[in-house]
Order: structure tokens, then sequence, then C-alpha cells
């Protein structure tokens, strides 16, 4: 019997892949956060609801906390917020093995080349995934619209057989030969929708009528950014791919929108943060971004949420 898929967080991302895995037949273990995660899922009798158009799928897929088996892990896909990587990683770190494979699916930059440099001896894959979900109750997700997720190898190296599984669970996916120019423009994206549509609480499609003046400068500064990080496009690619990423999803909420609402931490750190970083050290001039940061990282704090 082939490894089962470990999947470490049990936000929209893991559940939608956990469902999609569990009705193709693929075998898949979701890893909870908290004895009490635990035990309320297993107090639903591990049901996992898959809803989609207005239907919903019911599934059975086991829950666990990372200390709670001794089953080496081989595949692990981690499915947590950015900011919440590391400490994920923690409780599972004694469950590796020389050979374990782990795919990473964090929004924003940052974050996975930090795992890459805490385990330099295990093959890490970074992925950007662009399927719309949303957590409707602790167990049940909303696969609200179909994306692609791209996959690559940092390190150049060639695609590992098991992600065959992805296909056999329907999943959309492409070996990129270079991820991080895919991670940088996606990055880009984010930066441009995220952080506006939580400032000014609106869905993805008001995002430039209510940034008025600052949007277009905006995009030029993402794009000299850009350039500075070796991604090859246009300003006007760029501002077509994130106008047609805003088209495409005009009535979505953000996930930054979704966490200020929630009263969750955001990951402001890893996009906006990351850009502003990276901004200074290619010592670029970025006003305009400068201040969107400082402006979200005080809204934040009125939130009572936390700026990083």
């Amino acid at each position: 019997m082939s490894d089962p898929l470990h999947i470490l967080g049990a936000g929209s991302l893991g559940l939608l892949l956990a469902a999609r895995c569990t009705l193709a037949g693929a075998p898949c273990q979701l890893i909870l956060r908290t004895r009490e995660a635990v035990c309320a899922w297993r107090q639903r009798d591990n049901l996992l609801l898959l809803e989609q158009q207005g239907q919903s799928t019911p599934l059975k897929v086991a829950g666990e906390l990372a200390d709670e088996s001794a089953q080496p892990i081989r595949l692990l896909v981690v499915a947590t917020k950015a900011w919440a990587v590391a400490d994920a990683l923690d409780s599972v770190l004694h469950r590796l093995t020389p050979d374990s494979q782990i795919l990473l699916l964090q929004n924003g930059l940052g974050s996975q080349q930090a795992v890459s440099r805490r385990l330099p001896d295990h093959r890490v894959l970074y992925a950007s995934v662009t399927d719309g979900a949303w957590l409707r109750s602790p167990n049940q997700v909303v696969w609200a619209g179909s994306g692609q997720t791209l996959i690559g190898d940092p390190a150049a190296g060639p695609a590992p057989d098991w992600l065959q599984r992805l296909t056999r669970a329907g999943i959309d996916w492409r070996w990129e030969s270079d991820i991080l120019p895919v991670l940088w423009l996606k990055l880009a994206v984010n930066c441009a929708i995220n952080p506006l549509s939580a400032l000014h609480d609106c869905p993805n499609g008001e995002v430039p009528e209510r940034a008025g003046a600052i949007f277009e400068p905006l995009l030029a500064e993402l794009h000299a950014l850009l350039s500075s990080e070796g991604v090859s496009l246009s300003l006007a690619e760029l501002r077509e791919r994130i106008l047609a990423v805003i088209r495409a999803t005009a009535s979505n909420s953000s996930s930054m929108r979704q966490d200020v609402l929630a009263g969750r931490r955001t990951e402001i750190d890893f996009i906006l943060g990351h850009a502003w970083r990276s901004a200074r050290q290619a010592g670029l001039s970025t006003p305009v971004l400068d201040a969107l940061y400082l402006q979200l990282q005080n809204h934040l704090t009125e939130r009572g949420l936390p700026r990083n």
C-alpha cells in the first residue's frame, strides 16, 4: 500500500485536498493542531463535508494529533497559514524520515525558504494554489472555484512520481521547473488585492475603484520589484494578470479580508511585509507600497490584531 498523504492543517486548502483525495480513493490522514480539535472532529464521526454548487458530499477522513501516532510521515503537505508553518513543523519533526518529502501550500513568500533552510536534507517542494475555498464550519469546506496548482522544486529537481496521485484526485496541477518566479508573480497579485480589500472591506471586484489614484502607482512599484527579482514580464502584462484575477474573483473575499473580519491573524508579514523588505534590500523606492504597508499595520492594530 502506498504511503498516505499526511495533510498538516485543517483550513480551507487542507480540507479541500483531503476531500478530493478521499473522493478519489487516495489514502490521506489529516493532522489537527489541538486535542480539542481532534475530539471535536471525532465527535462528528470523522465526517468532512465537501460543498460545491450548493451540494454537499459527506466523506470520512481520519484526524489525529501529530504526537498521537508513531507512524512515519513520508509525504507531508503543509496547509497551514504562513505564520503557523514553523510551529506546525515542530509538531511532526519526530515522525519525519530521511526520505520524507514536504509540499508547502502557503500564500506569500518567506515561510517556504525558512523550511528549506531548516530541513536542508529533505526534499521541500513549493506550490501556488488558485482554487477558491472557504470554511462554512470546522468540518465543512466550500469549493468556490476551480483553479490550478503549480508545483516546483527550488533545488531544480524533477517532479516526484507521487504527485501523480494528485492527477487521480482530479487536481489540475503542473510541474514548474522554475517555481520562484511563479510565487513572486502570485505575491504581486496578492499585494495588489489583499491589503486593499482588507482596508476597504470590499470584495475583490471593487479593489481598483476603492484604491483610486494609488492603484496604478502600486502596480508600477510591484513591477519594479518583480524585475529586481528576475521575473520577466512587462508592466502591461502584470496589470492584465492582476485585473484578470480581480475579474475572475470579483465577488470573492480575499483571504486577508476574511481573516480581518473573523478576528484572525493575517499573513501580512509574508505578503506585503515580504514585498516591503525585498524592495528595501533591492534599493527600490516604493512610497505607495510603504504607505500601504503602514496603513494596513495601523488598521490591524485598531482591530486588535497582530501587525505581523
